[in-house]
Order: C-alpha cells, then structure tokens, then sequence
C-alpha cells in the first residue's frame, strides 16, 4: 500500500503497548499494525486490555463492546482482526480479505514458528537486538532439528550483518551441524574468511573461488564431491583460523 494514511479520529493519551515495542495511538494505527503483521499478531493480542483502550482512549463503544463478546464466546483471532479492520474500512475489501486469510493460514502455525516469523520481520528491516530476542524463544519453543538449524542461520545472520564475523560463523557451525543445510556450511566459511580483520585479500579472493566452485559442483548434482570439497575448506580454514589465534 503506497497511499498516505491521514489519522483524522482521536490520538490516545495513553497509547495501547505491544511486546514488539510497538506504541499505538491512534486506531488509523492499530488498523495498519494488524494489516501490516497478519500473520504474526498472536491471539492473545485481542483482549481486555484492547477493549479498554478502545472504549475509554478512542471513543470506539460498539467495537469495544463487539470484541469484549467475542471474547466471552472464545471467538479466534481472525474474527477480532475481520471486526477492527471492517471498521476501520482503510483498506479495500479484498485487501482485508487477504489479511484476514492469511492470519487464517497462521492458526495452525506453533509458537516456535511464529516467533521464527518475527524474527525474520525483524531481520529483514534492520531490527537486530529484536530479531535476537524472537530467534531465541523460538528455539526454545520447538526441538525439530530442522527448523532449529533454520532458526541458528538466521541468528548467524543477524551477527554477519553487524560484521560480529566470529559470533556468526558459531551459529552459521551451530546451523550446520543441527540442520545439515549446505547453506549454513557455506555460510560458515564465509564467516570464517572474514572474521579477521588482517586476513589477506588474496585468501578472501580464494575463498570465493572456491565457493564458486562449490556451487558448480552442487548445480551438477556430484553430492558426494560437494560434501567432500566442504570438509576439505572447512579443515584448512579452521587450521588457519587456529594458528591466528
């Protein structure tokens, strides 16, 4: 949505808290918060705190009223969200639609997945420190070693970014050693070829022709040379990176 969204309805004097940090003002805003976080906004978001605020911050009584009875007949979250952004009407009717379906599509997803989800958000604009905290409760929530070994690249991710090399290329072995995904191992080599600040150019140059080489044995489908070619890096890089200590 490229439009510009005019809040034309009262501001709260005491603006509605959300875990993420996020402070909301103005119901122009919780309508944007909900459509814009659909699939991650849990159930327990809609409660009597939100009723209160709503009635007594913004002046919404029937909605207020609406939500504390869907409340009283364990309505899901999807019901709540259809109900505020119906309101709302800042959207089109198909824009909600899709909002609202693609909460529907979270209901089954566990809370470990939805933390993921989050963090992923988080990642993604820049959000470190929260990305971290969203990483952590997932994998405190879920043992798939799969989903684990997801959850432990991603936090790589977050240290690469903050060019925290040494703290990554941990979670990148971590991510590797869990989930067995080729990524994770390319993405600890990586770490490693950049974790020291006097590493030559010219190892940096060799590194990533042998990543390159990697990726066209992997494209040719040689599994077994992949799997070899990445014990092989990993070994001498980890001898290098052990005499530089």
């Amino acid at each position: 949505m490229s439009r510009v969204w005019v809040c034309q309805g009262p501001l709260a004097k005491q603006p509605l808290r959300i875990k993420s940090g996020v402070n909301l003002y103005s119901f122009e805003e919780l309508c944007y918060y909900l459509y814009q976080n659909a699939e991650t906004v849990e159930e327990s978001f809609y409660n009597e705190m939100l009723c209160h605020w709503l009635k007594h911050e913004l002046g919404q009584h029937k909605l207020a009223e609406r939500i504390n009875e869907g409340l009283e007949k364990d309505k899901n979250g999807c019901w709540f969200m259809k109900q505020i952004l119906r309101e709302g009407g800042f959207q089109s009717s198909q824009e909600a639609e899709q909002a609202v379906q693609l909460a529907e599509s979270m209901e089954n997803k566990s809370p470990a997945q939805r933390a993921k989800l989050r963090g992923d958000r988080f990642l993604q604009s820049g959000k470190y420190r929260d990305a971290l905290r969203e990483y952590h409760n997932a994998l405190e929530e879920e043992t798939d070693l799969f989903f684990q070994g997801r959850v432990l690249h991603n936090l790589g991710t977050v240290y690469a970014r903050q060019f925290l090399f040494m703290r990554a290329a941990e979670y990148y072995k971590l991510a590797y050693e869990t989930g067995q995904q080729s990524e994770s191992s390319e993405a600890y080599l990586l770490a490693l070829s950049c974790q020291d600040n006097q590493v030559s150019l010219q190892r940096d140059a060799d590194v990533m022709e042998v990543l390159a080489s990697l990726r066209e044995i992997k494209r040719s489908g040689n599994r077994a040379g992949y799997e070899e070619k990445i014990e092989q890096m990993l070994s001498r890089l980890k001898t290098e990176y052990r005499k530089s200590e």
